[in-house]
């Protein structure tokens, strides 16, 4: 009876203090604010209960009422830890609408489901310290959580648990820093739960220790903006989130996380695909459109960004270190480190800088289609190539169903066994002595686009061949052993590997390896070459098809140290087709690699007015090509004057050589980077006319005027040699 006389006399206190501004009613840990020109009256029931603001309090409960001048933020809630206790301050507009329970400095509050849009968001404001707190939060209204200057650490549980369903504005205050850590060997899904849709922004910092699963996950879509968001722990993934999520700025720094660095969920069954602002979508996809970006992976199988549906990076400066090995827990699905996967992977703009390290690793990889429409990559790939249940997996830089390269500026390194630049296609694969060939292919590769334009493309590879081989030289020219002869129970390294047919339409493209059996461009189907500028320097074959070849377009010279320079197994007339395209495709390797091989040279054909020049020698001797003959040095139905020379010329290095009509025009200019003994060359040129003597004659002196000039192609100079080389008529 004491005390409810004491809280009767605190009452009419109130009413006669009229200049007072709050009157704060205590229960517990929790305060409750009624600013007094809000409070109205306060209806006494029963000598038990009191109602204050739509707010029924028993007075048991009460221990304590007193008034102040402290000023009350409206729909504010204020939860402040001190070590090992807590407090609560609820704004009286909004007492009636959350219930507050606190135990040490685990909070726990739930928001009425009466709470409405006449009242509006509720913003629960989190401050101080604790080793040994949390906060929990349920309902079914939409909220805001600020962080300002929160350090928490729940020693059996989450950090920061939400379960309200809706839309949660996760503030981190501008200035502040903010760290969150979880427990050990918890049943928590994360050390920052959120159930529903989490906006986390701010101009503050934000650090993530999660010692029991994920640093933070939602169930529904994730977005962050402005903050510096670190995740510095997660037993699991760094950040997880159903539906979406979308970097849009700030700074994000992913490391030591046990699996993936990011990692997106359908949250239905079916994807609504990518809606216009995003509004009620459930993709699965991961959106980069700018800030920065830091992801560390070293888990097996672990991927920076693990998309369950489409990747697509707009912009930012990303860099991304994937070191895990493989994962074999599966051993029919084998996991391979990434820096990222997708269904579909889309780089359209941004800085992008992976380095990859585990065994068999990707730098981009999609289920189905990877494309790049612009943006700048750096794929750096030291992976080592592992026997796995005697399949032999390998490193990729790119790694896809089929692949789009659009635009932009591309530049990846492989130096690990086996390592393959880009890997493109399917299909089903079959062997036949030392010839593999696919059936059922799938997939689609193109460099460039119609019009010409297209990225700039850097590959290089210099890792050896994953696995055995025997025999001697020359490498593998697309199934068949070169030259010497050859067998592998091994994976070469390769530049390109496409299993589907590969068009370049346009952009500038240069592939260089070093190692034998390391091709540039391999494509189990066909090359077209329709535009672009192209260099492949190889040790192995620089462009190889198990079909046929065509140079309808473009420039592409081609220089092998080590085997052939183009062939293809197509073994039919058009294996190697000269358009309206340029090509010069040279060996120095020697007997019996050559420039062009097609198995016959009759097999060549010359459909337009390009420019085509070969040197190398002559397999099978006599100039016809690998188990051919003189007699095949005759191309049917060309289309402008060509010749097969078949005596023996002495290419050096540091001179220009220059094909020229009667007249003395220059048809075309070529040079080598080393010496080059050839045996069999082909040359036909714009111009050339059958039955009309040409020459070719060389100085020391580059062509200045040349319209193109390319790895030692000139086209339109009006330069001319001064000394003869040889003399020729042609077809």
């Amino acid at each position: 009876m004491k005390k409810i006389l004491t809280l009767l006399a605190a009452l009419v206190t109130v009413s006669e203090i009229t200049m007072a501004q709050t009157l704060n009613v205590v229960t517990g840990n929790v305060t409750y604010q009624f600013p007094a020109s809000q409070a109205g009256d306060m209806t006494y029931a029963d000598g038990t209960t009191i109602d204050i603001m739509g707010r029924t309090f028993t007075l048991s409960d009460i221990s304590e009422m007193y008034v102040d001048d402290t000023e009350v933020t409206d729909n504010t809630v204020n939860v402040q830890y001190n070590g090992t206790t807590a407090t609560v301050t609820v704004a009286g507009n909004v007492a009636q609408f959350v219930s507050a329970t606190v135990s040490g400095a685990h909070v726990s509050l739930v928001q009425s489901d009466d709470l409405g849009d006449d009242t509006g968001k509720i913003e629960y404001i989190l401050a101080g310290n604790s080793s040994d707190g949390s906060f929990y939060m349920e309902g079914t209204y939409k909220m805001d959580l600020t962080l300002d200057g929160l350090t928490l650490t729940n020693p059996s549980g989450a950090a920061i648990d939400i379960q309200n369903g809706k839309k949660i504005n996760v503030t981190v205050k501008k200035g502040t820093v903010n760290t969150l850590t979880d427990g050990s060997n918890g049943t928590q899904k994360a050390c920052f739960v959120i159930k529903g849709h989490a906006e986390i922004k701010g101009q503050g910092t934000l650090n993530v220790y999660g010692n029991t699963a994920h640093g933070i996950k939602t169930s529904d879509f994730m977005t962050v903006k402005n903050l510096t968001l670190n995740v510095l722990k997660a037993v699991k993934d760094g950040l997880h989130a159903n539906e979406y999520f979308l970097m849009e700025s700030g700074t994000l720094t992913i490391k030591n996380v046990g699996d993936d660095g990011i990692q997106t969920e359908l949250d239905g069954t079916t994807s609504t695909g990518e809606t216009t602002g995003h509004e009620d979508e459930d993709t699965g996809n991961i959106y980069i459109d700018g800030g920065t970006v830091n992801i560390e992976a070293t888990a097996a199988g672990t991927k920076c960004m693990k998309a369950d549906g489409d990747a697509v990076i707009n912009g930012g400066d990303i860099t991304l270190k994937a070191a895990g090995a493989i994962d074999t827990t599966d051993s029919s699905d084998l996991a391979y480190t990434a820096g990222i996967k997708g269904t579909n992977v889309t780089v359209n703009g941004g800085t992008l800088d992976i380095t990859v390290t585990g065994n068999a690793g990707r730098g981009l990889a999609a289920d189905n289609t990877l494309t790049v429409n612009g943006g700048t990559i750096t794929v750096n790939n030291s992976g080592a190539g592992q026997t796995v249940s005697s399949d032999n997996c390998t490193a990729k830089g790119f790694k896809a169903l089929s692949m789009a390269l659009n635009s932009g500026t591309i530049t990846i390194t492989m130096t690990g066994t086996g390592g393959k630049g880009i890997r493109v296609g399917d299909g089903t694969k079959t062997t036949s002595g030392q010839t593999t060939r696919y059936t059922n292919v799938t997939g689609t590769f193109t460099i460039g686009t119609t019009d010409g334009n297209g990225p700039t493309l850097t590959i290089s590879t210099t890792g050896a061949q994953l696995g055995s081989s025997s025999g001697g030289g020359g490498g593998w020219g697309g199934g068949r052993p070169g030259g010497g002869g050859q067998s592998s129970s091994g994976s070469s390294a390769k530049g390109i590997k496409a299993i589907c047919a590969t068009t370049l339409y346009g952009g500038e493209v240069v592939v260089t390896t070093t190692k034998d059996g390391a091709e540039g461009l391999e494509s189990k189907t066909a090359v077209y070459i329709e535009g672009g500028k192209h260099y492949f320097q190889c040790y192995d074959d620089c462009i190889n098809s198990s079909g046929k070849i065509f140079f309808n377009g473009g420039v592409t010279v081609c220089y092998s140290n080590g085997n052939d320079s183009v062939d293809s197994n197509a073994g039919t007339t058009g294996a190697i087709t000269i358009g309206n395209g340029a090509v010069f495709a040279y060996t120095s390797k020697g007997a019996p690699e050559e420039g062009f091989d097609c198995d016959n040279n009759s097999y060549i054909q010359i459909t337009g007015t390009g420019i085509g020049i070969s040197a190398g020698a002559a397999q099978g001797g006599g100039g016809g090509g690998w188990g051919g003959s003189s007699s095949g040095n005759t191309i049917s139905n060309a289309k402008q004057g060509y010749a097969f020379i078949t005596n023996s010329i002495s290419y050096s290095a540091g001179r220009y050589y220059t094909v020229a009509d009667n007249s003395g025009n220059n048809l075309v200019t070529y040079s080598f980077p080393a010496s080059v003994s050839s045996s069999l060359s082909l040359i036909t040129a714009t111009g050339m006319k059958s039955g009309n003597s040409y020459t070719i004659k060389y100085s020391t002196t580059a062509p200045t005027d040349a319209a193109t000039a390319w790895h030692g192609l000139y086209i339109g100079s009006t330069a001319s040699g001064s000394n003869n080389v040889t003399s020729f008529t042609a077809k």
